[in-house]
């Protein structure tokens, strides 16, 4: 076998070009790529949700602290505690939505890469 001297068009001892070598490489980094995208979006989610649930909790401990009486601390728990329930509904909503999208971005980096073409 001979390099022919065009850049990416030489070919190595197993008769893959250096530009076939390369593809696969980065075919090889598709899942990985796939998975670690997958769980960044995941963990984002999930941080900026509990951000809320924290700023919601501060903003009730503060007004909590304003109370003057049981009944009006129990409506304000009342209406925290409904308040999250919701909340919790629509992230898991959220959440699932991101699962599904990151299901199919890694089943399309999974797919098998097409047969080599050796280089003649």
């Amino acid at each position: 076998m001979r390099a022919t001297g065009e850049v990416g068009s030489s070919s190595n001892a197993v008769g893959l070009s250096a530009a076939a070598i390369g593809e696969e490489i980065a075919r090889s980094l598709t899942l990985p790529r796939a998975l670690v995208g997958a769980n960044l979006r995941t963990g984002a989610t999930l941080l900026g949700f509990a951000s809320q649930c924290v700023h919601a909790e501060a903003e009730f401990l503060r007004r909590l602290f304003t109370c003057r009486d049981l009944e009006q601390a129990s409506t304000l728990h009342a209406r925290f505690v409904a308040a999250m329930i919701g909340e919790g509904s629509r992230e898991l909503t959220e959440l699932m939505a991101v699962a599904r999208e990151n299901v199919a971005l890694i089943a399309d980096a999974a797919e098998p890469a097409p047969a080599i073409q050796l280089a003649s």
